[in-house]
């Protein structure tokens, strides 16, 4: 399923990343796609990602060309 977020405060993304990582949906061993927009990015979200919940995992990072 495809979710589409927009908006300019990185920290209001994540926050809603972070609501939308919280209830699985299909497969609990499949990975996260998603999206981003450079290497830069991901990396800053791992981050916060990992101090907001105390680990990142089974997170798989993707520019959008490649998730055509």
């Amino acid at each position: 399923m495809l979710h589409l977020c927009q908006g300019n405060r990185l920290e209001n993304l994540a926050d809603r990343l972070l609501s939308d990582l919280a209830q699985p949906v299909g497969n609990v061993l499949a990975p996260e796609l998603i999206a981003i927009q450079g290497q830069g990015v991901a990396r800053w979200l791992s981050l916060w990602l990992a101090s907001r919940q105390g680990i990142i995992a089974n997170i798989q990072w993707l520019f959008p060309a490649e998730m055509v």
